[in-house]
């Protein structure tokens, strides 16, 4: 069985856009956050970030106590078919 991984919707201003402040934020300091993947920006101009972490999590509750979270994703592998 594999392990299940997100996508996690940050919004994070100028001087909180490091990987490592984001793995001090209560919520997502509890996570496993993928370090391999690191903090990618999907628009700075909005100021929004995408992590990858591994593991179960409960979206409502992390969406609701961390402002900064603006959506969950589930992170699926894609793979060719076999035919």
């Amino acid at each position: 069985m594999s392990t299940m991984r997100y996508l996690i919707t940050l919004h994070l201003l100028h001087d909180e856009n490091t990987l490592q402040c984001v793995k001090q934020l209560p919520g997502l300091n509890e996570l496993k956050i993928d370090e391999d993947y690191g903090l990618v920006p999907i628009s700075p101009k909005r100021n929004l970030y995408t992590i990858r972490v591994l593991g179960d999590l409960d979206s409502d509750k992390l969406m609701s106590m961390q402002p900064k979270v603006k959506g969950v994703y589930p992170d699926i592998r894609v793979a060719p078919i076999k035919s």
